[in-house]
């Protein structure tokens, strides 16, 4: 990852960025989506393929294609491990002969295997590793502590080794789970706060995901009755208003992910949405109805956090006034 961060200052050609830990490829994507594809003309500046979806020869004429009031255009292929022969000679032949307006994102698991006696795929890897940058992100290679500390460090709260003992005991070393629940933890304790082994008892070894989702159904749905009522229902069954807190705003940003996921048309598991999958379509289909801001949602819960934060018991009161506001814009 850190080799993409430094080359983004000036672009190489080709980027691959495969792997089986999911979220670790979804973080380098958007980090080069967003260094890339930004500002007004990324409509005219950004296109993405996904095998199967298009014809070779319009992924061939994008990678030709002259970039519209930008310095490069950036085109993406995901889910790599699904390209045909066809695809991978287009991939291939731009890797060979880049051009400096063009840069090619390639993302997915892994490259397909050799067919037909032609290993397209290695050829792919080794061509762009002599124009641009190729990334594995692998289980063997990830350090699951140091991967904990960095989920934590947007809120600066502390991770020892006892409490990602905790972690890893509730929930093992896989990526995407450690992920969610660092993240709740980390919004339970606040900016600068300690996550201890107590901390992550108590946040991640409570209250299923699905009475809290209930909760953020009716947030999204802005139905305020239905919301009220399963918020005192948690409440009253003993939940502390900080960890429900923590709980929902980690359910929200999820929501918020896959709504950006839907307008990118990328699939869940490339935008690192970590929403169950009995859900998926049940949330989109709310979202999709009745769009969210995410500049607003965000907003609020930084008030609320901010609110809760200066009373460490806990007030249901910050949390009700919360969700209220939510349900009404």
């Amino acid at each position: 990852m850190d080799e993409i961060l430094a080359s983004l200052a000036k672009p190489v050609p080709v980027y691959a960025c495969l792997g089986d830990q999911g979220v670790l490829v979804s973080e380098a994507v958007a980090a080069i989506r967003k260094a890339l594809a930004g500002g007004p003309m990324a409509a005219f500046n950004h296109a993405v393929f996904t095998p199967g979806d298009e014809g070779v020869g319009t992924l061939r004429d994008a990678l030709r294609q002259v970039p519209v009031m930008s310095p490069v255009r950036l085109v993406e292929l995901r889910q790599a491990e699904s390209a045909d022969k066809r695809t991978l000679e287009a991939i291939l032949e731009f890797a060979q002969a880049p051009l400096d307006t063009t840069v090619l994102l390639v993302s997915g698991e892994k490259m397909p295997a050799a067919a037909d006696g032609a290993d397209l795929g290695t050829r792919f890897l080794n061509a762009a590793k002599k124009v641009g940058v190729v990334c594995k992100f692998e289980a063997r290679s990830v350090d699951p502590l140091a991967f904990a500390r960095l989920r934590s460090a947007p809120w600066r709260a502390k991770l020892g080794q006892p409490a990602f003992q905790k972690l890893v005991e509730l929930g093992g070393e896989d990526l995407d789970t450690l992920a969610g629940n660092v993240e709740r933890c980390a919004g339970y304790v606040g900016e600068g706060g300690e996550i201890t082994p107590d901390v992550v008892e108590l946040v991640c070894a409570s209250t299923a995901d699905a009475d809290v989702w209930k909760l953020t159904d009716a947030i999204v749905d802005r139905n305020r009755d239905v919301a009220l009522s399963e918020l005192h229902r948690l409440l009253e069954d003993g939940e502390p208003p900080h960890k429900l807190l923590a709980s929902v705003a980690y359910q929200l940003r999820q929501v918020l992910l896959l709504q950006d996921a839907t307008r990118r048309k990328l699939n869940e598991k490339e935008a690192g949405v970590r929403i169950p999958s009995f859900k998926i379509r049940a949330v989109r289909a709310a979202i999709e109805a009745r769009p969210v801001s995410p500049s607003a949602w965000l907003e609020e819960l930084a008030v609320a956090n901010r609110r809760m934060n200066s009373f460490r018991a806990g007030d249901r009161r910050v949390l009700e006034a919360f969700v209220m506001r939510l349900v009404v814009r």
